[in-house]
Formats: structure tokens, C-alpha cells, sequence
């Protein structure tokens, strides 16, 4: 996982992706949450906030949320926007959700892009974290990247003027690829590696940690020969989905 602070720190770098204001993207994550996560109004860990985007969103449906990151640029915006929400149920913690501890009790314990950084056993501790953090009638919410999405675009480069990002998969290890360089300096690349579950690859994955897969609810997929994201797809075609858990 060595990886993974200076991969975010410069996706950031190069695209802003952390201080990019509140959007229709987030603003649908917060409903979801919403939908699925029982009476409101609701006790909400989101694991890896980035800027916090998706938690203001959440907290501006009335619920309280703790929002918690490790990088700190993220932290700083996530921390801007959490000094604006009106009714202040957004708290941010800077600290690594993997080491951090927190009174149970959480309705909902959220992770968005960015689940399967390490192996599977590191997958399985964390799992068992979430699963102590939720009130007995909680569920997470986990965003889980598909292996037949990314086997597919496996060689797919795009180019922007300030950044360019190509997709590859290791079939081997069953993980996406998702490489990034400064347009024009290929050599500078940094690369994400995340693992792929197939839901019931992540049924047998979910095995001793205390919870279960209740749901899965497809997420969107890039559109490379018309150049957008499609916000929902079927299953079959989504480049990720959320997987709803709970206590098993």
C-alpha cells in the first residue's frame, strides 16, 4: 500500500479532484445513502472523504455525519466545508480509518471509491472494523470496482491538457490499474492498484468478518468511444457497484 499517498497527492496535484465544489455526482451519493440507510435522521461514518464533497451533501439532508481522510490537502477542504454547513453535524478527523478508533453506533458506515487497496486479508480486517462501528440495525454502504469493467478497458488512455490516465487490469491479482501522468511526462506516472470483487467473490470475502451481503446496487461506467460517464448502468456493464452489508 506504499502507493497511496503520493497517488492521491498527485491526482490532486494535477486535476484539483479534491477542491472541486459540490456536484450532481456527489449530491446522488448523498441520496443513496439516504435510501438505503433506515430512519433518518441518521449517524453517518464516511471512510475516505476526499474534500468532502460527498459528506457536506450528506449533512446538508440533515443527517450527522464524521467525515475522516489521511491526506491532508483533502482534509483541508473537507474541513472548509464542514466550517459552512449551517447546522454543524459535519465533523472531519484527520487519521488513517485503518488504525482510528470509534464509538459504535454508526446507521451507516459509507466508503467510496477506494475500497481494495491492499490484499484480501487487509480487505477482511477493515471489514471487521466497519462491522463494529455499525448499531445493530446499521449497514455499510462499500463502493466495490467490477473485474469484467476493468478487463475490458484494460489499455483505454485518455489525455486532457493537464493530465493524462490510462486504465489497465492485472489478471493475475484481479486489480485495476489506474495510471496518471502530467500531459506530455509520461515518466513522472503514478499508478493506483485496486483489488476487483464480483459479488460473489465479495460474498466469500465477507466470510468471518461479520457481515453479509444484503444488496447490490449498480454504479456508472465511462462511455470511452463517447467520452462521458454514464452515471448508472446495468451490472453487467458498471465499472463499480455498491455493495449494501450488514451484520450478519
Amino acid at each position: 500500500m506504499d502507493w497511496v499517498e503520493k497517488f492521491y497527492a498527485k491526482q490532486h496535484e494535477w486535476t484539483g479532484v479534491y477542491a472541486e465544489p459540490i456536484g450532481p455526482a456527489h449530491r446522488e451519493k448523498a441520496a443513496l445513502v439516504e435510501e438505503l440507510g433506515g430512519a433518518p435522521p441518521l449517524r453517518v461514518l464516511d471512510l475516505g472523504c476526499g474534500g468532502g464533497q460527498v459528506a457536506r451533501a450528506i449533512a446538508d439532508r440533515g443527517h450527522t455525519v464524521v467525515a475522516i481522510d489521511r491526506n491532508d490537502l483533502a482534509i483541508d477542504h473537507a474541513r472548509r466545508l464542514a466550517t459552512t454547513q449551517e447546522n454543524g453535524r459535519m465533523t472531519v478527523l484527520h487519521a488513517d480509518f485503518h488504525a482510528v478508533e470509534f464509538e459504535g453506533g454508526f446507521g451507516v458506515v459509507c466508503y467510496f471509491d477506494g475500497f481494495g487497496i491492499g490484499e484480501d486479508e487487509d480487505q477482511r480486517r477493515l471489514l471487521r472494523r466497519i462491522a463494529g462501528w455499525l448499531a445493530p440495525d446499521g449497514r455499510a454502504l462499500i463502493e466495490v470496482y467490477t473485474p469484467w469493467y476493468w478487463a475490458g478497458a484494460a489499455g483505454r488512455t485518455m489525455v486532457w491538457p493537464d493530465a493524462s490516465r490510462r486504465y489497465d487490469y492485472d489478471a493475475v491479482a484481479n486489480r485495476m490499474l489506474d495510471t496518471w501522468w502530467p500531459t506530455g511526462d509520461p515518466a513522472a506516472a503514478v499508478t493506483q492498484s485496486l483489488a476487483c470483487y464480483a459479488p460473489d467473490a465479495l460474498r466469500t470475502l465477507l466470510e468471518s468478518t461479520g457481515l453479509a451481503l444484503a444488496d447490490v446496487r449498480p454504479g456508472g461506467a465511462y462511455d470511452h468511444d463517447a467520452g462521458v460517464y454514464r452515471e448508472r448502468v446495468p451490472l453487467g456493464e458498471a465499472m463499480q457497484y455498491v455493495a449494501v452489508l450488514e451484520r450478519a
